[in-house]
């Protein structure tokens, strides 16, 4: 079977390449690659630790291709091994679909069921390979990285599932991983952009993110749409103007006094039904803790009294009725006075 994993530097197929290597060597099978790091010592002990695997035991499982044997792989390995290419592309590209290594790629690749063999192509892109062996991929995964929320999720990838070599559209399937750190040590190939992604922070501080510098920016809009647009537009932008202007519509609130200072009620108004010279006004409305006392003198006995209501607009020199609703009339035109009413000279 002939599989490829595809994506950006970073984005966790070479990760999951080593992977299966791993998992292959656990059962016994041999794999033949071209991983840069694989053969370092480092690397090998890693593996031993991981696969249980002695020096002798190792070295005839995990061999490492060099650059003359890439380009004729199938002339190194034994029937039914494991074959991973990195950057295959780069070997058995498609601008050199005439070549002679290509057609001898093409020619293997068609048969290489026959003899147990697998095949993991790593590539960026899988229109880079050559046509003919690129129709012969039955599976194509696509990864992408997880860059959000810092390094809170930076060991995290994305793998996409495609039928094929199509590696856009639809997916067949769609699944999150987490890198093992382990096995991310065994290779170093893209390491200058892989180790930036997946080392493991300490301290992670999320808040560093670009997205928490967008937020306040996106707030800030967000409140400026909803409430300031209009007064912006005004040269009012909090909408200061608009509250004074509120404010100076509104009465100002008076303080309640207390009982002792309450104003007297306000008289209603001044009747006027026989003429301009008669001022009235209903005797219960005359404040008598307010109004001046005056003397006035009765028209049954010639003593002085004091009415502490008497005083309206004339003063002295007029005279005072009172009608049987209780409103007292002045007038100084005795002429005014109704006929047969009781009446006081002032």
């Amino acid at each position: 079977m002939i599989i490829a994993f595809v994506g950006t530097p970073g984005s966790g197929k070479t990760y999951e390449a080593v992977k299966k290597i791993v998992d292959n060597l656990k059962l016994g099978r041999k794999v033949y690659t071209n991983i840069d790091g694989l053969e370092q010592d480092a690397c090998r002990e890693m593996i031993k630790n991981l696969t249980g695997m002695d020096d002798y035991t190792l070295s005839h499982h995990l061999h490492h291709l060099t650059k003359a044997e890439t380009f004729e792989f199938w002339n190194v390995a034994p029937n039914k091994s494991l074959i991973v290419l990195d950057e295959v592309h780069k070997w058995f590209s498609n601008r050199e679909w005439d070549s002679k290594k290509n057609k001898e790629m093409a020619d293997w690749a068609s048969t290489h069921r026959h003899y147990g063999y697998d095949v993991v192509l790593i590539t960026q892109a899988v229109n880079k390979i050559d046509s003919h062996v690129r129709s012969l991929i039955e599976w194509s995964y696509v990864y992408r990285k997880v860059n959000f929320l810092g390094g809170a999720v930076s060991q995290k990838y994305i793998c996409y599932s495609y039928s094929g070599d199509e590696t856009t559209g639809q997916p067949l399937s769609k699944n999150v991983r987490t890198y093992d750190s382990s096995i991310f040590r065994c290779y170093k190939s893209y390491a200058a952009d892989d180790v930036k992604e997946l080392k493991i922070m300490k301290g992670v501080n999320i808040l560093r993110h670009p997205v928490f510098f967008a937020i306040p920016l996106v707030l800030a809009f967000t409140i400026y749409m909803i409430f300031g647009k209009s007064s912006f537009a005004s040269g009012d932008l909090f909408g200061a103007n608009k509250t004074l202007h509120r404010n100076d519509k509104k009465p100002a609130a008076a303080s309640k006094p207390s009982a002792s200072l309450l104003p007297a009620p306000p008289s209603p108004p001044v009747q006027r039904p026989l003429s301009s010279s008669v001022q009235s006004v209903h005797a219960a409305s005359l404040p008598a803790t307010t109004m001046p006392v005056i003397p006035f003198r009765s028209m049954s006995s010639n003593l002085v009294r004091q009415d502490p209501k008497a005083k309206f607009a004339f003063g002295k020199g007029g005279y005072m009725w009172t009608d049987k609703t209780g409103m007292v009339h002045l007038t100084n035109q005795p002429d005014l006075i109704p006929p047969g009413t009781k009446f006081r000279e002032l």
